[in-house]
């Protein structure tokens, strides 16, 4: 399947963590498995938000910079039911998560909900909702990194964050030492940069591969040690990835390839800052 990509800038050393949003947003059209979801950690400054914004025109998704669980809810649960949307970006989590604690809590809970069991019929004071199935929808945002270690503690305890995948990076001297000097010989500062990948039209099947799912299970169970929960979403997740890094790729089976991209790209999967 061909999948152009457009785009006028780059980030600087980024292409991993690019490859990992782009297997994201193919999870939202795999029929047998559940849209994956993300949460991107770096300093202040590393161009985390940057990253998820190349992405924002793309198809099925719903790029947000402010939010709240009720207007999410009001205004877009039955574009998410119809699969219009299947990724919601949000640019910076801080932000919705800004307000008062109760709004703050019912974003968490809603998100918590919307990741994985599904939402159901609402019925509140302000909203009547009743959607044909559970819907389900994937986050990609982003946090700092010591907001991200201020609130992992809290977010494992309330199975938000076992529920995305979180990908950390840091930069390098070298590294760094290119964006100071791309930023220094820019004609244009203004980042207008753009990607469009090609997603296909409808879910499609991709067949697992059992013997590379149960090779999965160290990686999974090595996660319990810093994350302090049972590595079991985690696994499920892996194997997400394995399919949709299968069908980024225009195959319907998953193989040994799939296998040995996802495990190199595992470096970021963790709360570790690996260096780019």
């Amino acid at each position: 399947m061909p999948h152009p990509v457009l785009s006028e800038k780059r980030l600087i050393n980024t292409e991993d963590l690019e490859y990992i949003i782009e297997l994201v947003l193919w999870s939202g059209y795999i029929r047998n498995a559940d849209p994956l979801s993300l949460i991107i950690s770096s300093l202040v400054g590393a161009g985390k938000t940057e990253i998820i914004k190349l992405y924002r025109k793309c198809q099925g998704v719903l790029f947000l910079t402010e939010a709240t669980a009720f207007g999410i809810k009001e205004r877009y649960l039955d574009d998410i039911c119809a699969g219009k949307i299947r990724h919601i970006l949000i640019g910076d989590l801080l932000t919705p998560l800004s307000k008062q604690k109760k709004t703050r809590d019912d974003f968490i809970a809603f998100f918590n909900n919307l990741i994985e069991e599904g939402v159901g019929s609402v019925h509140t004071y302000a909203l009547h909702w009743d959607g044909k199935d559970f819907v389900k929808c994937g986050l990609i945002t982003t946090i700092a990194e010591p907001d991200l270690l201020r609130k992992s503690r809290r977010w494992y305890e309330m199975g938000f964050l076992s529920r995305a995948i979180p990908v950390t990076y840091s930069y390098s001297e070298a590294t760094k030492v290119k964006i100071y000097q791309h930023i220094a010989t820019s004609d244009d500062l203004k980042n207008t940069s753009l990607k469009t990948i090609w997603l296909p039209r409808v879910p499609i099947t991709v067949r697992q591969n059992k013997s590379l799912n149960m090779k999965l299970i160290e990686l999974a169970m090595g996660t319990e040690e810093w994350e302090k929960v049972y590595g079991f979403r985690r696994l499920e997740q892996l194997q997400t990835l394995l399919m949709a890094n299968a069908l980024k790729n225009g195959r319907m089976d998953v193989t040994e390839e799939d296998y040995d991209r996802i495990l190199d790209l595992s470096k970021y999967i963790n709360l570790k800052f690996k260096e780019i």
